[in-house]
């Protein structure tokens, strides 16, 4: 586990009322999240700002509803469990609705602390999958080593990333006496604690400032490798160029470390390596300096910065007295007898600065913001095109009796009177339809123009992007990249699969219940069969993925029940690929399933010649009386109408 502090505002208006709504509220749903009953909102409630803090980030005003709250548990101590949605929480105070009034009731006792709201998260790897329990025992842990146990604290467990996190806000002014608790090197005091919890409850080991020996003992990490000199650093954040430094550290670091690994390595090795680099080797000031062989007179660099295992200390020790370089010579190539410089220092090189990519960052994201702002603007203002249906139909309408009236004041014979107002009848229908012919135009071009409804967020942007706004650029860029790399998670989400059933387009079945396995929904319509709570059986919709079991025993329960998602399917464009004696297996299985059961869905694929071998088995398991032999098993699959079963006593090949 690890601990992050997040930066706080420097104009100390950090906010509890809006960390607090942060913390314990988690709108975004990701596509492979599994789907769960959706938290109910109670309308109306909006956020409303409390005089004497401001915001700690200005994202999160984002949420305008709170979710239901529901009270899990309360200690004998007063700490309470509360769900709020779908985040767990825990908080110390009286509830977790009045938990941020209570925060700044009791920082506005103590006039000296500016800014009493301390947030920090823990955070545990991405396999890892800590209990409530372990969860919030390691905060208050951890508030105890700060010194603040006594004081007001909300915890939430967030679940909606690639790892499990919990958010801790905390108040700095204690309750009772009102001091503010002094966050000296708080840093490193969380990460002594989460060293010790990572022991006391098993979790994994991850990097930090202090490390625990087998002793129980924390002693600060070492760093295997020296951090770069103040004036590199500032030479390419500044001048933007790469310094000799960076560049000795880039081309020649690796390969000294393989070097020394495989205890090949001396000072003429060295000076071979650092020649085909374009560097050399001096000694300088009672040490070695790594220099530029194009510039000798410039700048140089200690070498013990490059790599700590070329100091002149070390290897003196391990290699003898100082050598002079010799005639280049490379041995790994002796044909060629004279070493080659490969490359060499171009100090008039760019190198991406951090510093600038950082605050480019934040100009897109304050563009963005902006963006939407305009879009709300548009939302809010946008009226919808008045077509005066009504008044123009009226009109008609009107006309028509003003001819009536016209022809009962000139026309005294009834039957032409009757006539003319037939006449002036069929004039109307005329009109009207022309009218409604006339209107069905206009709505078609106000749908073609955008304007007959306002635009989706999405096509509201791609409506600016296509005018030339550089925000809306970006933001289509942004949502691209985001589809990119939620594709490309999905991806690394599944295992290799030893056997994929292809299916053709729209070819779907309903989820399954099966005894032995669970059946999870995603949101974006992927269906996982689980056992042991690792995917054994996937259901894409085009495909189903079978992949091998860990013990090697349950391997026909999942071929089993591939076999039946695909005898429920039609069949048509049914295609087989893997591992071919996984592919053996899946046929076989829905031989069986074919055999014992007869309620209108037949397995069956595409290709002919393993529809042939498909026919043939069942053939020879009929000729051997396999058919006397076929028990039916428990009922495996259910889904919500029907109960259906797969047999799972024919012996396998």
């Amino acid at each position: 586990m690890n601990v992050i502090i997040p930066p706080k505002r420097r104009d100390k208006k950090t906010s509890f009322r809006k960390l607090v709504n942060y913390v314990s509220t988690r709108e975004d749903k990701k596509p492979d999240e599994a789907v769960t009953q959706e938290a109910v909102h109670s309308p109306g409630a909006e956020y409303v700002a409390t005089p004497g803090f401001g915001q700690l980030v200005d994202y999160v005003g984002r949420k305008r509803t709170s979710p239901s709250t529901e009270i899990i548990s309360i200690s004998p101590e007063g700490i309470q469990r509360v769900l709020s949605g779908e985040v767990l929480c825990e908080t110390n105070c009286f509830s977790l609705d009045t938990a941020a009034s209570e925060m700044n009731l009791t920082a506005s006792q103590n006039r000296h602390c500016k800014d009493a709201v301390y947030h920090f998260i823990l955070s545990w790897q991405g396999d890892e999958d800590p209990s409530p329990e372990a969860v919030f025992s390691s905060v208050r842990y951890s508030l105890k080593q700060l010194g603040m146990e006594e004081h007001q604290y909300v915890a939430a467990i967030h679940r909606d990333t690639d790892n499990i996190h919990c958010h801790v806000s905390a108040n700095r002014v204690h309750p009772k006496t009102f001091a503010a608790q002094n966050m000296w090197n708080d840093a490193d005091t969380l990460q002594k604690c989460c060293r010790v919890l990572e022991r006391d409850f098993g979790f994994k080991v991850d990097n930090g400032s202090w490390q625990m020996n087998e002793y129980g003992e924390l002693h600060r990490t070492r760093r295997d490798m020296p951090s770069a000199p103040r004036g590199a650093t500032k030479r390419e954040i500044f001048s933007d160029k790469e310094s000799l430094h960076g560049y000795a550290v880039r081309e020649t670091r690796q390969i000294l470390s393989d070097a020394i690994e495989q205890k090949k390595f001396g000072w003429d090795r060295l000076h071979n390596i650092l020649y085909t680099r374009g560097l050399g080797l001096r000694e300088q000031n009672g040490g070695l300096a790594v220099y530029d062989l194009l510039n000798p007179e410039g700048a140089s660099v200690k070498a013990s910065d490059v790599h700590p295992d070329i100091s002149l200390a070390r290897m003196v020790r391990e290699h003898g007295s100082y050598q002079p370089a010799p005639p280049v010579y490379d041995p790994d190539r002796p044909e060629d007898g004279m070493l080659h410089m490969q490359t060499c220092y171009m100090p008039q090189l760019h190198v991406r600065d951090q510093e600038a990519r950082r605050e480019r960052r934040e100009a897109r994201a304050i563009a963005r913001d902006i963006l939407r702002a305009r879009y709300d603007a548009y939302r809010n203002g946008w009226e919808k095109p008045d077509l005066r249906v009504g008044e123009r139909f009226r009109q008609i309408a009107s006309h028509c009796v003003v001819v009536k009236a016209r022809v009962r004041d000139t026309v005294r014979d009834p039957l032409m009177r009757k006539l003319m107002y037939r006449v002036a009848e069929f004039e109307k229908m005329k009109a009207m339809a022309e009218l409604r012919l006339q209107l069905r135009e206009e709505r078609q071009v106000l749908r073609e123009a955008g304007a007959s409804r306002p635009l989706s967020w999405k096509s509201w942007v791609e409506l600016e992007a296509g005018r030339g706004d550089a925000a809306a650029l970006s933001q289509m860029r942004g949502w691209a990249y985001r589809e990119k790399r939620a594709a490309r998670q999905q991806k690394n989400a599944w295992p290799e699969p030893n056997a994929v059933i292809h299916y053709g387009p729209g070819d779907n079945v309903p989820t399954f219940k099966s005894s032995e396995h669970e059946t999870r929904l995603l949101r974006d319509g992927t269906v996982s069969y689980l056992r042991d709570g690792k995917p054994a059986v996937t259901d894409f919709g085009d495909r189903v993925e079978i992949y091998p079991a860990p013990d090697g025993k349950s391997d026909r329960y999942n071929n089993d029940l591939a076999a039946e998602l695909t005898a429920w399917r039609s069949g048509d464009r049914t295609m087989l690929t893997g591992d071919q004696k996984a592919v053996n297996r899946v046929l076989y299985s829905g031989v069986v399933r074919n055999m014992t059961k007869h309620d209108g869905h037949v397995f069956k694929v595409s290709d002919p010649k393993l529809m042939a071998s498909v026919h043939a088995t069942e053939e020879s398991l009929r000729n051997q009386n396999v058919q006397q032999e076929l028990k039916l098993a428990e009922p495996q699959f259910r889904d919500e109408e029907d109960l259906r079963s797969v047999n799972r006593e024919i012996p396998r090949p």
